[in-house]
């Protein structure tokens, strides 16, 4: 990549972002000398970018299919009165949607699945063609909602672990990833989903040449993990290679999204192939990007910004994390407006001089 040097007219937005969700700003669109998906995509591909990239580079996409009706999140041209979120998945799980908290939750105590040894007596795989009018979807979202230039996520959010826990609850979930009388079903069960998952990807791809799968399966709580590293190398990480290798084969790259203090389980990320993962603040980053840095892209909060801070110490903070994480995300959420300004210019010249 030819490293093009800084010109300040980069600058002068030519458009502006709206922020994802309502305590997130609008991001400004710079004249950039690629695009932000190109430059994204360098740094996914272990590449040193001309800039640090950041969310307003990218854009999520979940469409009006029955997992993202369930969970009530929708986010595409069409869209969906939160009055209808909730009802069964596309597995017939039936989810309630909780209007305070924004989400959907499988009411406990009631599982779809009474005999995980059995699970295919409860369980029947849905045909991907008919998930939803995938011809139709495409066609409305390139036409209204997709942005060119900016890198094209789909969110599928209910990855192995999340999936084993709709159908069982999380006790029971959790206890039958190390219960040698049931590892062989879950096996099975992971199995058959790793081929499902295959095929729901391809038909994204096809039907929306997405750029990036985001991959959600929570293995964590605040303070730890919900399972040690070996469990999760036995029991997920055979599974999640294959989702991974399947986004490598149609010519995209996969972000695990996984909540919780889950930094002892970033080697079994690197082992499944994860192109990046964008972990809570209370991971410690610092260590993860010195052991792993080179290994797997992490998405990082830069710390230590305050909305009070001057111009000169708001760059100060940011060119000390550009310089120390020159292969990372930096993460601007809480920011002051001014920010991203700062990390672009910065990070421009840093890269590029």
């Amino acid at each position: 990549m030819n490293r093009i040097p800084f010109d300040p007219k980069e600058l002068e937005p030519i458009g502006f972002n709206p922020g994802f969700g309502p305590n997130m700003k609008p991001t400004p669109i710079f004249n950039t000398p690629i695009t932000p998906k190109e430059n994204h995509m360098l740094l996914l591909s272990k590449e040193l970018p001309l800039w640090m990239p950041g969310s307003g580079d990218t854009q999520m996409i979940t469409p009006m299919c029955p997992d993202n009706i369930a969970r009530g999140f929708v986010f595409e041209a069409a869209k969906l009165d939160l009055k209808n979120a909730g009802g069964p998945d596309m597995f017939g799980v039936e989810w309630e949607y909780i209007p305070t908290v924004g989400g959907s939750m499988v009411r406990p105590g009631e599982p779809k699945v009474k005999d995980l040894n059995h699970w295919e007596d409860y369980i029947t795989f849905p045909k991907v063609e008919d998930l939803m009018d995938w011809e139709a979807m495409g066609k409305r979202n390139k036409e209204s909602y997709i942005k060119p230039g900016r890198t094209l996520v789909v969110t599928i959010l209910t990855g192995f672990f999340e999936r084993l826990i709709s159908f069982v609850d999380f006790e029971d979930a959790a206890f039958a990833l190390i219960d040698e009388d049931q590892q062989e079903a879950v096996h099975r069960l992971f199995d058959r989903l790793a081929t499902f998952y295959d095929e729901y990807m391809m038909y994204y791809k096809k039907y929306l040449d997405c750029d990036v799968i985001n991959f959600h399966d929570d293995w964590g709580s605040q303070r730890a993990p919900f399972f040690s590293l070996a469990t999760v190398r036995e029991m997920i990480v055979p599974y999640l290679k294959r989702v991974v290798d399947s986004a490598h084969k149609y010519g995209m790259k996969l972000d695990l999204h996984s909540c919780g203090k889950n930094e002892m389980l970033v080697p079994a990320m690197i082992d499944a192939g994860v192109d990046s993962w964008s972990g809570q603040p209370m991971n410690d980053f610092e260590m993860l990007y010195e052991k792993y840095g080179e290994q797997i892209v992490l998405g990082m909060p830069i710390t230590g910004i305050r909305e009070d801070m001057s111009e000169e110490e708001l760059r100060e903070v940011i060119e000390t994390f550009v310089r120390k994480h020159p292969h990372a995300m930096g993460n601007l959420r809480f920011a002051p407006e001014r920010a991203p300004y700062i990390l672009y210019e910065v990070s421009r010249k840093v890269y590029c001089g």
